[in-house]
């Protein structure tokens, strides 16, 4: 199967996102062409006994740091901790360049230090998840996360370059694997029929991974994200917040419950509150709201917000989303597939009393 490749398109930022299997050449050729004085990689405890070795012998990296699995590896003391790392190795200059070899995680940990390390140097994004693939990896958004809420640390820095090997989804866990199908759900919602068609008659082939099927389904949600990334690189009009679907929600059992839910469980119950406020002040027609259903529940993912999760505790946590303007919280919403747009919506009781759904199977 040959690679494809997807342009993100940013005018001197711009850069290639590069889908296929066994692209350990094609990383080689592009660290290369790069002409970097120093190559760092950073991986996590889980990635790294797998597959760093290959990696790093393929670019030829000077050093190889691993940080411990898990989402509380996203954090200010684990940045400190690689600052700490880099200068220590006296290799660090502004030609340096980081390569970020893991899940979403080891993407926004290693983009951020990416991104602020001598105010800027060039990083590599080489995902190992599918979630990594579809979402996270493309768009320089890096991040780390904060005691008051996910993500709330970052900044934009666009990769230089972009490696989904899919070899790599051959190790994933299947929990992982299954979770990741979430945000590829929120991104046929969002993007257009074509996709969410797509997934209704590949579902089987996607659940099995299918390598065709994958090549097909990866490509396709690069390609609507590398189109809404170059249009609304920074959130200025609008439409790039549309990638939020579901996340709103997601974010508060992600901040109240961190073992829990893996991301893509928690967006799929988000894309579920996401949809009952869509039908109930955005004119969606329940019928696509049952399909999109749908497939979250045919991928077996979770579509049930918890009974523990209470109406005042999930308002009080969304006061701190990210999206908060003033007294209210901009929630994406779609009026038909590929039609998403925000709402301002209040946080009181009417709000949390249509995203929790008591009651919905």
């Amino acid at each position: 199967m040959d690679a494809t490749v997807v342009p993100v398109s940013l005018d001197q930022r711009s850069y290639d996102v590069v889908v296929g299997e066994r692209l350990l050449e094609q990383m080689r050729d592009f660290a290369e062409s790069e002409k970097p004085t120093s190559i760092f990689l950073v991986t996590d405890s889980n990635v790294g006994p797998l597959h760093a070795e290959a990696v790093q012998n393929a670019i030829v990296a000077n050093h190889v740091f691993t940080v411990p699995a898990g989402e509380s590896s996203k954090s200010l003391v684990q940045l400190g901790k690689l600052f700490d790392q880099l200068f220590a190795t006296r290799h660090v200059d502004r030609h340096s360049l980081i390569v970020a070899l893991g899940g979403g995680m080891v993407g926004d940990l290693a983009g951020f230090v990416a991104a602020t390390l001598l105010r800027g140097v060039r990083c590599m994004q080489v995902p190992t998840s599918l979630l990594a693939m579809v979402d996270s990896s493309v768009g320089g958004k890096t991040a780390v996360n904060h005691a008051s809420g996910k993500n709330l640390i970052g900044a934009f820095h666009q990769p230089a370059a972009v490696f989904c090997d899919m070899h790599f989804l051959r190790t994933l866990p299947k929990r992982e694997y299954v979770s990741a199908l979430g945000e590829v759900v929120k991104t046929a919602a969002i993007s257009g029929e074509d996709l969410l068609a797509m997934l209704e008659d590949c579902a089987d082939g996607l659940i099995g991974r299918d390598l065709v099927t994958l090549h097909r389904v990866i490509e396709a949600c690069i390609r609507f994200k590398a189109e809404v990334v170059s249009d609304d690189e920074i959130e200025t009009t609008g439409r790039r917040a549309t990638l939020n679907f579901g996340h709103t929600l997601a974010h508060v059992l992600e901040a109240l419950w961190p073992e829990r839910w893996l991301h893509g469980e928690a967006v799929s119950i988000g894309i579920i509150a996401a949809l009952r406020l869509s039908v109930a002040r955005a004119k969606l027609d329940e019928s696509v709201a049952a399909r999109v259903t749908g497939l979250l529940r045919k991928f077996g993912l979770p579509t049930v917000v918890p009974d523990e999760l209470q109406a005042r505790q999930m308002l009080e946590c969304m006061s701190a989303d990210k999206k908060r303007a003033g007294q209210a919280v901009h929630f994406v919403v779609i009026s038909d597939v590929g039609q998403a747009g925000t709402l301002p919506c209040k946080l009181d009781d009417e709000l949390a009393a249509t995203l929790l759904g008591r009651g919905d199977a």
